[in-house]
């Protein structure tokens, strides 16, 4: 079995802008928003308009069972033929029919239906408990197509002598209601369209351009200028951070000064130890020619024991005197040497130094 080396995972970076992800975050919070604002209007209007229909459909009934009384009764029936008549050219009415208590078609809008009998369950259910019953007729999608109203015919207190039944159309109300998610539609895109543009105008003066700022003067201190100060526009967060930012610069312009000042007292005081070596290891030598001339000029004695001595105590001497200026002058090598060196590493703190710029005040 093989198993599978997985490397180390990275991280993937986003390639926009801080702008253009809150410009989109609140573009995409003020679409829920519309779109919840939408909905809501949807389902209020679409309940106001079918409870308007149910009373409009109500107040039909109420005002034609009189009517229709008179009918069952085997009274005049032109009035309610005349009404019959004028319900018909009401949009919102599909069907009317009068029943007796047999549930057969007295009198109907459509005349196939008169004479016939309408067996439906709601119709028997109004029938058996004698009692206004309505119901919605919907699609496959359960949407409301229309209304089918049974009201029992009876005087106040006294028992049906017969039924009322229509059926009222609901189309209206689908097209009222698909013209009102148009018009919202066409509303919450206008208002996405200028809610992005504000925020975008927004995002840029208040967000963007503090950043941008930010941003710049960083990378001018990442390579070494401390002289630059970012411009505080406000005073809030992002203002905060600019005043803590242009506080840091001129700490880091202080220190790096400081240090330069001291680079340039280190260099000078190197050079003054070389100069001075120079000018010991000079002295030593005319000391020692010096020695070697005096050595070479000591006029001769008579007296060969005194000036053997004299000889011997000169000689002494001077190989100390020679000893020790042999010594002295490899000390001050030796100082010379790391005074030198000293002043190449000072010369490169110092062009170090140089890469960094700040204010001269």
């Amino acid at each position: 079995m093989f198993k599978r080396k997985f490397g180390p995972r990275h991280k993937r970076v986003g390639r926009f802008s801080l702008g253009f992800k809150l410009s989109l975050s609140i573009t995409l919070l003020i679409m829920f928003l519309m779109t919840c604002v939408g909905f809501n209007t949807y389902i209020r209007n679409r309940n106001a308009l079918l409870a308007e229909a149910q009373n409009r459909g109500w107040l039909t009934i109420r005002a034609t069972s009189a009517f229709a009384a008179d009918l069952l009764r085997g009274n005049n029936t032109v009035l309610l033929s005349n009404t019959i008549d004028h319900l018909e050219r009401d949009p919102f009415v599909q069907q009317v029919a009068i029943l007796n208590l047999d549930g057969k078609v007295v009198m109907a809008s459509n005349q196939d239906l008169v004479h016939r009998s309408l067996n439906s369950p709601q119709i028997q259910q109004a029938m058996a408990f004698k009692k206004d019953t309505m119901k919605y007729k919907t699609d496959s999608k359960g949407y409301p197509l229309a209304m089918e109203f049974i009201s029992p015919i009876a005087a106040r207190g006294e028992l049906p002598i017969g039924y009322f039944w229509m059926q009222a159309d609901l189309s209206y109300i689908r097209s009222h209601l698909v013209d009102t998610a148009l018009d919202q539609l066409y509303t919450s895109l206008l208002a996405i369209l200028a809610g992005l543009i504000i925020s975008r105008l927004i995002i840029l003066r208040v967000v963007q351009r503090p950043i941008k700022e930010l941003v710049s003067a960083t990378d001018r201190v990442a390579t070494g200028d401390f002289s630059g100060h970012v411009q505080v526009f406000n005073q809030d967060e992002l203002g905060k951070l600019a005043t803590a930012f242009n506080t840091m610069t001129t700490h880091l312009g202080v220190l790096f000064q400081s240090i330069r000042s001291s680079i340039n007292d280190i260099n000078q005081t190197a050079q003054a130890i070389i100069n001075r070596s120079e000018q010991s290891d000079l002295a030593s030598k005319k000391i020692a020619a010096s020695l070697e001339l005096l050595q070479r000029t000591t006029p001769p004695s008579t007296d060969f024991d005194s000036v053997d001595q004299a000889v011997t105590l000169a000689a002494s001497e001077l190989e100390q005197t020679t000893r020790s200026n042999k010594n002295q002058q490899e000390h001050l090598k030796e100082i010379r040497n790391a005074a030198k060196k000293l002043t190449r590493y000072v010369d490169r703190l110092n062009s170090l130094s140089l890469q960094f710029k700040f204010d001269q005040k």
